[in-house]
Formats: C-alpha cells, sequence, structure tokens
C-alpha cells in the first residue's frame, strides 16, 4: 500500500470516528498496527569490519614474515685437482629443493633460513692421470652425494616493490651432512652383453660434513646462486687426494 493512500484512508477514518477522545485514539492505534506489514527494513548494501580494516598484515612476500618452498639446478664447475677432473657437460650437477623462512628487520635488510636436501653428482672424466678413485678406466664413472643442509643468509632488497619480493641480494652462508654415498660405474665386459653397471655405498673416502658460502641475486621468484664448498670433499685421510671443484653455479626458483 502507497503512503498517499495511507494517509487518505486516516483521514477518512479520523473524521469518522466518533468525537470521544478515547474511541478515536483506539481507531487511529488499530489502523497504525493494520499498516505495519506493509513496512519494509532496510536493506543493507555494504558490510564490513571496521576492526579488520585496522589490523597490520605480517605475512606476506615483503611483509615481516614470510615462507615459501623452493627447487634449484646448478652445474658443478671450477678447477679441479689433477686427476680428479670432471667430464664437460652438465652431467656433473647439483639438485636442491628445500623451504625457506623469511623474517624482514626494514625495508633494505632481511634474514633468511633455510632447510633442504640436496643431491650432487660429479660425473668424473676417464683420463690417463685419473686417480679419484682409483686408477681403473671406464665406461662411465661418478660420484653421488645425498646431502641434508641448513642455509642462513642476509638478504639487502633493492628498489620499490610494494608486497612482492622485488630485487635483492642474498649473502649465503650455510652447512650440510652427507647422508648417503654412491659410486657407480659402467663397462663393456663382452661381446653380445651391453654394459656392466656396478655401485659402490657407504663410501669412506668422502667427506661427511660440509661448508659453503656464496651469493644469490634474485628477482622475485627466480634468482642466480653461486656457491663455493669451503671444506675438502675427502675425509682427513685422504687430505692427499687432489681436490673436486668447488663451485656450483645454477638458478633458483621460488615456488609461491
Amino acid at each position: 500500500m502507497k503512503r498517499n493512500s495511507l494517509q487518505r484512508i486516516w483521514s477518512q477514518v479520523l473524521q469518522k470516528a466518533p468525537r470521544d477522545q478515547g474511541r478515536r485514539l483506539l481507531a487511529v492505534a488499530a489502523l497504525a498496527l493494520a499498516s505495519l506489514p506493509q513496512a519494509r527494513a532496510q536493506q543493507v548494501l555494504v558490510q564490513a569490519n571496521v576492526a579488520d580494516d585496522t589490523i597490520k598484515t605480517t605475512f606476506g612476500p615483503n611483509r615481516r614474515y614470510f615462507g615459501h618452498a623452493y627447487l634449484g639446478y646448478a652445474v658443478l664447475a671450477g678447477p679441479a685437482g689433477r686427476g680428479a677432473e670432471l667430464s664437460s657437460g652438465l652431467a656433473s650437477a647439483e639438485l636442491r629443493g628445500g623451504g625457506r623462512f623469511k623474517v624482514r628487520f626494514s625495508q633494505l635488510v632481511a634474514l633468511n633460513l633455510d632447510l633442504g636436501y640436496a643431491f650432487q653428482h660429479f660425473d668424473l672424466a676417464q683420463t690417463d692421470h685419473k686417480v679419484v678413485p682409483n686408477a681403473t678406466q671406464h665406461r662411465e664413472e661418478g660420484l653421488s652425494l645425498h646431502q641434508l643442509y641448513s642455509e642462513i643468509s642476509l638478504r639487502l632488497n633493492a628498489g620499490r616493490r610494494g608486497n612482492s619480493v622485488g630485487s635483492y641480494l642474498d649473502l649465503l652462508a650455510g652447512g650440510g651432512w652427507v647422508a648417503a654415498t654412491a659410486h657407480s660405474t659402467e663397462d663393456e665386459p663382452a661381446p653380445g652383453i651391453g654394459s656392466v653397471e656396478t655401485t659402490e655405498r657407504g663410501l669412506p673416502y668422502l667427506r661427511r660434513w660440509s661448508g659453503s658460502a656464496g651469493a644469490r641475486l634474485g628477482f622475485d621468484r627466480y634468482a642466480l646462486v653461486g656457491r663455493y664448498r669451503l671444506t675438502s670433499a675427502f675425509g682427513p685421510a685422504f687430505a692427499a687426494w687432489p681436490e673436486l671443484p668447488r663451485w656450483a653455479l645454477g638458478l633458483e626458483i621460488g615456488l609461491f
């Protein structure tokens, strides 16, 4: 019922109602109650929690705290001792996967803590002067290490980035525990047989603990990484052996 129609009805009722004041008031009250179902409540168009707007977000790519997983690939390179050279190509490499937790102290400085797993494979060159791990030559030969590592890094941020990781330089220092080792070879034994493969595990000459330092230059989820192994690849009892290449140079991709 429209507003004008209600006003006309009210006017008629007041005119026809008895002159007695009490009866007139009862008639007005009855008409008002009859018109209540026609009233409609206001519709809520926008609803917001004011408290939510005033709470400071502390977790995110450029907030105080941030965590994510990542994957990395690096080529094992650099000078090697005579008799411990690697074959050419990309077969000597490191695959790395882990998680990173970042604490930001200011717009320019943050600290990262990494935990993860790394697999390293050294593809040994078969030369006449080979001595690691022995002088015997094979069709293919390699040393493999399964490593659990932790790494801490100081992050220096650069430029404006909003709530994103942005451009940065990380200064790295870390260490790892070699959980498993293997020495694998492949040979041609006799006509009619494709190859013979052998694997030796639990190698006593490889060092169980390692330390490294390096740098990571990145933008958002992509980064170029270089690490230098500070410790020898071989244990104290094999310190006279020529050293394996110490550098790992590659790419890292953040998963966020």
